[in-house]
């Protein structure tokens, strides 16, 4: 069966609209291209079949686009119906999801992980959420991760921070232990995860060498530019 992901894509893009006033950041071009092309052609190489496309802010934008966007992919558009945060909005688009297991990613970074090795490593941890980190440096934006025996023990808040292991915006999480929870309308995601271990047992995927980058400031959405195309397909 093929993979099938949630992406979350309803962000307003607060942080990117001196550059983009107009855009969600979905939408923003790479290279003559939006950001959502890439991210597609990353997870059809990888074995997604199936996208279910969270969705809020500007989403006629997005659905209009997506009519005419090129891809082996099945994409499922579901638009929440208010803001709901990461978590609600999560919620929201699960009620379409078909697999055992799905992935969750940002729609605003990149992160080209071996989806398939990502997954190996899951089920081999016999865990109900895995993430997926990325180290980076300078890690300032970011909140760091404390890993102990390939579990995260605890999600930092942000602090100064020479370099380090963050949550890189990928997730896969088994649809048994998501539909025996009860889940608020509005709620963050990140927050969720911050408040839930070690509790819940998150096991911390570290993969080696592989770039991250998040569009949602000006001066990474530049870099941006010649990094995604050199990942999003080969």
């Amino acid at each position: 069966m093929d993979r099938e992901a949630i992406v979350l894509a309803g962000g307003l893009g607060t942080r990117l609209r001196s550059v983009l006033p107009d855009l969600p950041k979905v939408l923003a071009p790479i290279c003559d291209k939006p950001f959502l092309t890439h991210l597609l052609q990353y997870l059809a190489r990888e074995g997604v079949g199936r996208v279910i496309l969270s969705l809020g802010y500007k989403a006629d934008q997005v659905l209009r686009e997506i009519e005419h966007m090129p891809s082996s992919i099945q994409i499922v558009p579901m638009v929440e119906p208010q803001p709901l945060g990461t978590g609600g909005a999560l919620a929201y688009a699960w009620r379409a999801k078909r697999n055992d297991r799905v992935f969750l990613l940002n729609g605003d970074t990149f992160f080209p992980i071996s989806l398939a090795d990502f997954e190996a490593f899951h089920v081999k941890e016999q865990v109900p959420v895995s993430v997926a980190l990325a180290y980076v440096e300078p890690a300032d934006r970011y909140g760091l991760v404390q890993v102990l025996h390939n579990r995260v023990w605890a999600f930092q808040e942000k602090a100064p921070a020479s370099a380090g292991w963050i949550y890189g915006g990928i997730a896969l999480i088994e649809a048994g232990w998501w539909d025996s929870q009860k889940w608020a309308e509005q709620f963050s995601w990140e927050a969720y995860l911050m408040q839930s271990v070690p509790n819940l047992p998150v096991a911390a995927y570290q993969p080696q060498g592989v770039p991250f980058i998040d569009i949602g400031v000006p001066a990474d959405y530049e870099r941006a530019q010649t990094l995604i195309p050199r990942y999003a397909s080969f």
